[in-house]
């Protein structure tokens, strides 16, 4: 399959009338595209007869984090569509359901948290960046500017998506948990 297929078949499902993939599943691919375009960028560099020895090691490191970080926003993208299909599994409880409530609560709870744990997979990315983008090629520098808007896309999508969640749950120290999380996530951008 070429590139492009699997990048026109998500953009479709995204299109669709169906609720999933929705937006935290784009925000997941947002950052895991930052991630990935950090990759070539530092890859890049690393082949790069100009680049000097003492930064290969420094760069070596980085090239692994954001693989790391990559495949586990990737992995948001399928939980993010999980965790509503969930919600919408508890929502059709019945409503005199002794265990409805807290059913919702819990689902509508790992709703926000799977887009929150996206944003911080993507600030951590933020922050490797930051790290390494001194030693990238200015050649292929537009790439790191790049994969960091990606990265703060996902952050702020993210966000969008956990306050979502957040305005219904009734707990408040679950609430007040989710709005500091926001709040250090949208400091990251």
């Amino acid at each position: 399959m070429e590139w492009y297929t699997a990048a026109d078949k998500f953009i479709e499902a995204l299109a669709s009338s169906d609720p999933t993939p929705g937006g935290g599943a784009a925000a997941a691919l947002a950052g895991a595209m930052g991630c990935a375009l950090a990759m070539m960028a530092v890859g890049t560099t690393l082949k790069r007869k100009a680049t000097p020895e003492a930064d290969k090691p420094l760069l070596t490191q980085s090239l692994s984090r954001f693989a790391s970080l990559k495949n586990e926003l990737k992995n948001y993208i399928k939980k993010d569509g999980e965790a509503y299909a969930a919600f919408i599994t508890v929502k059709k409880l019945p409503q005199d359901n002794p265990g409805r409530e807290a059913a919702v609560q819990d689902a509508l709870w790992q709703a926000a948290c799977v887009p929150a744990d996206a944003a911080k997979a993507a600030v951590r990315a933020l922050k490797e960046l930051d790290a390494v983008k001194e030693r990238v090629a200015d050649i292929i520098f537009s790439d790191v500017v790049c994969a960091k808007h990606l990265l703060q896309t996902c952050v702020r999508c993210a966000v969008e998506n956990v306050r979502a969640n957040q305005v219904y749950i009734k707990n408040p120290d679950r609430a007040s948990e989710l709005e500091k999380q926001i709040n250090t996530f949208l400091k990251s951008c």
